[in-house]
Parts: C-alpha cells; sequence; structure tokens
C-alpha cells in the first residue's frame, strides 16, 4: 500500500514538473558526473598537497612533543619500577600520577591533531566544492540549461546531457593558462 502510495506520488510530481518544464519553453537539462570533476580537477591536487604538507609538518611537531614527554616519563617509570617498594604510598602515588598526566597530555595531543586535520582537510574539500559548483552554474547560465543534477543520482542520461568535458575545461582552463 505504501509501495503504490510513493509510486503514485512519485508519478504525480514528474507529471507536475513535466508540465512546468514545457511551460518553462524547454528547459535545457544537463548531468556532470561530480566524482570525475572533483577527481579531475587540479586545483583539488594542489589541495591535497597544501594537506600532505601541513599533516606532516604537524604530525612532525607532535611525534616531537610526544618524545620529550617519553624522556620525561622513562626516568619517572624507572624510578617507580626500581624504588617502588621503597617508596611511600605518596610518593608512589604521585609518581604514577605524574607519568599517568603525562600520557594523557600526549594522547591529547594526538586527538587535537587528529581534529585539526579533519577541519583542514574539510575546509579544502569545502573551497573546491564550491569552486566546482559555481563553475557548473556558470556554465548553466552561459548554455541555457535550467537544471543541472548530479550523474550518480540520474537512473539514465542521454551522452548530450552530459557536461562533465565543458565543467573541466572551464575549471582547468585557468590553471593551464597560468602555467604557459
Amino acid at each position: 500500500m505504501r509501495k503504490t502510495a510513493l509510486t503514485v506520488l512519485g508519478a504525480a510530481i514528474v507529471l507536475v514538473l513535466g508540465a512546468g518544464c514545457a511551460a518553462a519553453q524547454e528547459a535545457r537539462l544537463g548531468v556532470v558526473d561530480f566524482e570525475k570533476v572533483f577527481a579531475d580537477y587540479g586545483k583539488v591536487a594542489e589541495s591535497q598537497k597544501e594537506f600532505d604538507v601541513f599533516r606532516t609538518s604537524r604530525q612532525a611537531e607532535v611525534e616531537k612533543k610526544a618524545q620529550e614527554a617519553e624522556k620525561e616519563i622513562k626516568p619517572l617509570q624507572e624510578k617507580l619500577d626500581k624504588q617502588g617498594k621503597a617508596l611511600s604510598k605518596e610518593a608512589s602515588d604521585k609518581i604514577k600520577a605524574d607519568i599517568d598526566e603525562k600520557r594523557g597530555a600526549v594522547l591529547q595531543l594526538q586527538r587535537d591533531l587528529i581534529a585539526e586535520l579533519q577541519k583542514k582537510n574539510r575546509e579544502l574539500v569545502e573551497m573546491r566544492v564550491n569552486e566546482i559548483k559555481e563553475a557548473i552554474g556558470k556554465l548553466a547560465r552561459e548554455k541555457g540549461i535550467g537544471l543541472v543534477v548530479i550523474k550518480e543520482v540520474a537512473i539514465y542520461n542521454a551522452e548530450a546531457l552530459d557536461i562533465t568535458a565543458q565543467v573541466l575545461d572551464a575549471l582547468n582552463k585557468p590553471a593551464a593558462a597560468e602555467k604557459k
């Protein structure tokens, strides 16, 4: 029953949209393979290189701090191992607390690094996705295309509707001109 209702509703929407398109003087459609555009857009590779440099630098900083903390932890751990039974409970507890604090600080640095890397990656991806969307919109306006859908959601599309190559040309042409 529910499937039938959804099918009827879907058919009604298609009819309404179809009538609307006809009334809009044959609005043109376009299809874009967004994944291909993202993969082949030259600035995405630049962003990946930028991210890799940033990640390597930040990981080195965190690793250096972790090694410094480990140098501080090692003598404390050795003291605890060698003199553990001879130490008072308070002294032993203090050493354990110091070790735990230093290890906790390292773990927090690593968590912060992961969050920072995720944020940086998200910012770079969003920037490139927005550039792609702008290029698609500009091309659609120039070509009189009223609706552009991504290829992944289209059940079928005629090859003539595919504007992926044109979008890539528009995106990569300025970068190619700069290299000359």
